[in-house]
């Protein structure tokens, strides 16, 4: 389902975890921090009075996003420490 609004939501939300990689290892909480400020809201609107389903797939969308996000910036800063996600 790509969505060029979904991909900025996932974009700008992840900006939070480039700044926070440079601290430690980026976590699966830190990822969902970086949902719940940025992105949640933001969805909640863009998909305010649809269908459930809809909303639900553009949170499983964006949080696979930042999820792959997170392991690029954590291999990248700290190789050679693997941090794994539930997926």
């Amino acid at each position: 389902m790509p969505n060029p609004e979904l991909d900025w939501i996932a974009e700008k939300a992840c900006e939070m975890l480039v700044d926070k990689v440079k601290d430690g290892p980026l976590t699966d909480h830190d990822v969902k921090l970086a949902f719940e400020i940025f992105a949640q809201p933001r969805l909640k609107k863009l998909y305010g009075g649809r269908d459930e389903r809809e909303l639900g797939e553009a949170v499983d969308y964006v949080m696979n996003k930042l999820r792959g996000y997170a392991e690029q910036l954590n291999l990248s800063h700290w190789a050679g420490r693997k941090i794994n996600f539930p997926k």
